[in-house]
């Protein structure tokens, strides 16, 4: 490999993302945020709270709220199944580090990308808010969104 393409490959920056499916949708999140990835569970559901959260799980004695991402997205309600997981993530709010859920209709793979690989979403007229957007990327030859998670969490007050 010639020197400049080896500077060139050095420094480009990678991230692995996790991608997932809500319907015939797909999403990542930076994989570096989520701590774990959990089957469906029953919840405690917690009266008047938003549409959005499903409940809470005790976690290893941690409360953690847990986010139905197809309700949070405007998205039409989906019987559970084999597929349907909870990704535990770390989210960063105004209160600091917290630790929450999002329930997703199925994992699909890790990807690996790179700076190039991360397209804007300006162009695109998406149905989820632009705010819960870091960016687009081909994954196998479909589009998938790249979630702010931060975002897409920070309106879930406890």
């Amino acid at each position: 490999m010639s020197e400049s393409l080896e500077l060139e490959a050095q420094e480009q920056s990678f991230s692995e993302w996790l991608s997932f499916s809500l319907g015939e949708s797909s999403y990542a999140v930076d994989i570096l945020r989520v701590r774990e990835i959990r089957t469906w569970e029953r919840m405690a559901r917690i009266p008047n709270s938003k549409e959005f959260l499903l409940g809470l799980i005790n976690l290893r004695g941690a409360i953690v709220p847990i986010v139905d991402l197809r309700k949070r997205f405007g998205l039409s309600a989906r019987p559970l199944d084999k597929e349907t997981v909870v990704l535990i993530m770390t989210v960063m709010t105004n209160q600091g580090e917290k630790t929450m859920g999002i329930m997703v209709d199925k994992i699909c793979d890790v990807v690996n990308l790179t700076d190039d690989d991360i397209k804007s979403a300006d162009k695109f007229d998406l149905t989820i808010s632009d705010r819960f957007v870091h960016g687009i990327t081909d994954v196998r030859g479909a589009m998938a969104v790249l979630l702010n998670i931060d975002s897409v969490l920070d309106t879930v007050d406890f």
